[in-house]
């Protein structure tokens, strides 16, 4: 439904949250891991959970409050936090299509960064039990086909880790998010996790990154900077605050940069990856640092790569914004098809209307650029079609809009003329060689942008297409070339007569007439 936040508009939430309680973790894992698992570390708010969790669930509201009022309620005060039923009866006011749902403190317990407090028995049956307790717990919340949740995959047993991704795929997670903090023996890029990507490039899953996924930002001596003393109206938080925003982007350039220089972008060209929670503004500086890497190495594996590697962002990777950036400016800079919007409901970080704050740093750009940003950039990265059948969809939710940038009915006429073309072939005895295919294979791969044989050949199997389909259309491409020189007389006056009717598609009725 069209709720009262989001308006007439069509609205994906690319990042939402559970509010765990101190046992959650505890009460989703297997029996014999139990007493191994500490309670979570909520980061001083124990008391503040407790009450809210202890509260019984208000019954359902016939006057129910305004989108607005929803979304200013915060953490485990906020509808839905930490209850599936009312998550669900939240997403019924706000409006929002879906919403991707990470966890909270979760996942910071099952990074093993020597000093966090709140973490876990790293011995592997404990690790990674503790990861089929997380992503049966996020699973289970997202029971409104609406919630999207997000497994995670410890990476510090790679064998561990295929299995762990491919458990949770099976649970119905419908992204992987991994640490972008350095874990275990090797690099996330190591050959060894290679099938954790080729499995979510199958399967269709973005694998993700969060922020906090690289543990502590910022290292608390900075806290100890004696400001305090000079002005009581300044302290350690105010430092630390400000300093995680500088830094935060840090941990996922690196993470994002090794995938990208060491090639696992371009082995797996249908992987995508989605940036959530860590702004963008650093995001048109990072893809000119990626460009220029390659020159700092002298034997560069940038030299490895089909592309400039910061095409590989700009072809794999999409980044959710806060409120507080310029979203406008950020769309001029990134293009239209990077940015995706992002609530963090109900973290306090989100504000009170990250709706409304972002579309009026959108008023300058086209309705297109605001619909990618809203909705369709967000399909792309979840792999996912309008909901067209919904009664207040418009006309432009036509699935096959947002994957091919044409409606179903152009490419049903596409179609047609490919079957009238192989009629008319026939009528007049037109063949085609083979070499000739090959040629126009070579064509067909520059066109669309695919980088490489096996890129062409992983685009195939993801939209399941068939070496004799790609065929026959390459076939029928070679045909209709013939067949425009073979009828270039008639032709020629086909097309002036469909030149002069088009024009009524730009028609501006001012009265004036003129040939051309």
């Amino acid at each position: 439904m069209t709720g009262t936040y989001t308006g007439d508009r069509i609205v994906h939430d690319a990042d939402s949250h559970l509010m765990e309680t101190r046992d959650w973790l505890i009460r989703y894992a297997d029996a014999d891991i139990r007493d191994r698992l500490r309670p979570l570390d909520l980061h001083g708010l124990e008391d503040l959970a407790e009450q809210a969790t202890a509260a019984e669930t208000s019954p359902e509201d016939t006057s129910a409050p305004s989108g607005e009022a929803v979304m200013a309620e915060k953490n485990w005060r906020a509808q839905g936090a930490f209850r599936a039923a009312d998550r669900s009866r939240a997403l019924d006011i706000l409006g929002f299509r879906s919403q991707l749902v990470f966890s909270t403190y979760s996942h910071v317990a099952l990074i093993d960064i020597p000093g966090i407090a709140g973490g876990i028995d790293f011995d592997p049956d404990v690790l990674y039990g503790a990861v089929r307790a997380h992503n049966r717990g996020m699973v289970d919340f997202c029971r409104d086909p609406r919630l999207l949740p997000v497994g995670w995959v410890a990476i510090d047993d790679p064998e561990r880790a295929v299995e762990a991704c491919a458990e949770a795929l099976a649970m119905g997670c419908a992204a992987i998010e991994i640490p972008t903090y350095p874990v275990g023996p090797l690099s996330l890029t190591h050959p060894a996790l290679h099938p954790v990507y080729r499995m979510l490039e199958e399967a269709g899953r973005p694998l993700v990154f969060h922020v906090g996924g690289g543990g502590p930002l910022v290292h608390r001596v900075y806290a100890n900077n004696g400001l305090a003393d000079q002005d009581r109206s300044v302290g350690h938080d105010t430092t630390l605050a400000e300093l995680t925003l500088v830094g935060m982007p840090a941990p996922v350039q690196m993470a994002v940069a090794a995938l990208i220089f060491d090639g696992v972008f371009e082995r797996f060209p249908g992987l995508r990856c989605g940036i959530i929670e860590q702004g963008a503004t650093w995001a048109p500086g990072f893809l000119r640092w990626l460009d220029l890497a390659p020159s700092f190495a002298p034997r560069s594996h940038g030299e490895r790569l089909s592309m400039a590697p910061s095409e590989y962002f700009r072809r794999q990777v999409k980044l959710t914004t806060f409120p507080f950036e310029d979203v406008g400016r950020l769309i001029g800079e990134l293009g239209p098809d990077a940015l995706m919007f992002g609530s963090d409901y109900p973290h306090d970080e989100g504000g009170q209307d990250p709706l409304g704050r972002m579309q009026a740093s959108l008023t300058t750009r086209t309705e297109d650029e605001r619909d990618r940003f809203h909705r369709r950039n967000f399909e792309v990265l979840m792999g996912i079609a309008s909901a067209s059948s919904s009664p207040s969809a418009r006309a432009g939710d036509d699935p096959a809009v947002s994957r091919t940038g044409e409606t179903t009915a152009v490419l049903r006429k596409k179609a047609l003329f490919r079957l009238l073309a192989r009629d008319l072939a026939e009528r007049d005895g037109l063949t085609v060689e083979r070499h000739e295919i090959t040629e126009e294979l070579h064509g067909f791969v520059r066109q669309t942008g695919l980088a490489s044989l096996e890129e062409t050949l992983s685009w195939m199997r993801h939209e399941g297409v068939t070496d004799d389909m790609l065929r026959r259309f390459l076939e029928d491409a070679r045909l209709v070339g013939r067949l425009a020189e073979l009828h270039a007389d008639r032709l020629g006056e086909e097309t002036t007569a469909q030149l002069r009717i088009s024009t009524a598609r730009i028609w501006k009725g001012d009265g004036t007439h003129a040939d051309h």
